[in-house]
């Protein structure tokens, strides 16, 4: 069961969990390619700042039927140049697909291929974040919250934010309104932190190559009280949006290790967002700030929320996990990620 949310919780509380693989998969779609969405920087106290240029790519052999691939054309964060997608075979050429919005929401794409086995390949472009702290808690929270925002309070595949162990951790912690929405959800997502023992996986990959993402969601995580690192995101999405806060998980694809310094083999990675009112998503990554942010003010910055110098080496494909399929591992992924340039 949840322990009870204080506010100002010091010490380190009892952790949560838990885990599972799962494969990219669609369902097969509507011909032609939809309209991508205007650019959509976000507005201060939020800010983009180093901008990075990647040749993307991933290599799909498919062992039962065919699969697709899920694309974010536009973030507050990142940009995919729509004319480079491109679905080759096993000889390089290019083969026809698909593409479609997700019915849910028209920002996020699916695209599938008649094949088993495949390569997809885009250009897309990537910016580090920076948040202004002494604006951002000073944000009030909305009346209400627009209609393209109420999609991410609702429950969702692994982020089961009705269930009422998240119910009754906030209530037992008073209103979270009684404080500014961005120190709310950094107090919320701090206690995530304190009570996940995260093993620190995002994806289950071997060689650069994966089969999918290790994921079992956050109620279980809560129960079993530890989980791999796309839990802990899980967790923490779960925790917001059953305080009022929308949130979202956010997959990508990276090349460096959770602190943004290390260059590894191209893997999936998950990390979180929550609105801010009038300004856009606040990009956070729980792996980073595990164990850096017990003692600190909830009013200074935190390292891993808001300002991300290395979010320009994260790569996102996807706003849900509703495109992989968990049921059986059918597929592997190999990723590559090159930077062609940083016009900065």
């Amino acid at each position: 069961m949840f322990k009870p949310f204080r506010y100002f919780v010091k010490r380190r509380p009892n952790s949560w969990s838990r885990r599972f693989a799962c494969v990219l998969f669609v369902s097969t779609m509507a011909a032609g390619m939809p309209d991508k969405p205007k650019d959509d920087p976000p507005s201060l106290p939020l800010e983009r700042e180093t901008l990075h240029i990647y040749s993307m790519r991933a290599h799909v052999n498919n062992k039962t039927h065919s699969i697709g691939w899920p694309l974010l054309p536009q973030t507050n964060w990142s940009e995919v140049d729509v004319a480079t997608l491109q679905f080759l075979d096993g000889n390089g050429a290019q083969i026809p697909f698909e593409v479609e919005p997700v019915a849910t929401n028209e920002k996020q794409w699916h695209a599938t291929v008649s094949a088993k086995s495949y390569s997809v390949q885009w250009t897309a472009r990537a910016y580090s974040s920076k948040v202004h702290e002494a604006q951002a808690v000073e944000i009030a929270w909305p009346d209400a919250w627009s209609d393209d925002l109420l999609l991410y309070l609702q429950p969702s595949r692994f982020i089961e934010s009705g269930d009422e162990i998240f119910a009754k951790a906030v209530e037992d912690n008073g209103d979270p309104k009684s404080v500014s929405i961005h120190i709310a959800a950094k107090v919320l997502i701090r206690y995530c932190l304190q009570n996940i023992q995260s093993n620190g996986r995002y994806s289950q990959s071997v060689k650069n190559v994966t089969t999918g993402i290790d994921v079992k969601g956050a109620r279980y995580a809560v129960k079993q009280g530890k989980g791999s690192a796309s839990d802990l995101v899980c967790v923490c999405i779960a925790t917001l949006r059953n305080a009022g806060i929308p949130a979202r998980p956010v997959v990508g694809i990276t090349n460096v290790d959770s602190v943004g310094t290390k260059r590894i083999d191209p893997q999936f990675i998950v990390w979180g967002e929550y609105a801010l009112p009038g300004a856009g998503w606040v990009p956070f990554f729980p792996e980073r700030m595990r164990g850096t942010v017990d003692n600190l003010s909830r009013t200074e910055s935190w390292q891993g929320l808001g300002t991300l110098p290395w979010l320009n080496r994260r790569i996102p494909i996807a706003w849900n996990f509703d495109c992989f399929d968990v049921d059986r591992i059918t597929a592997t992924q190999n990723l590559e990620m090159n930077l062609v340039s940083s016009p900065n």
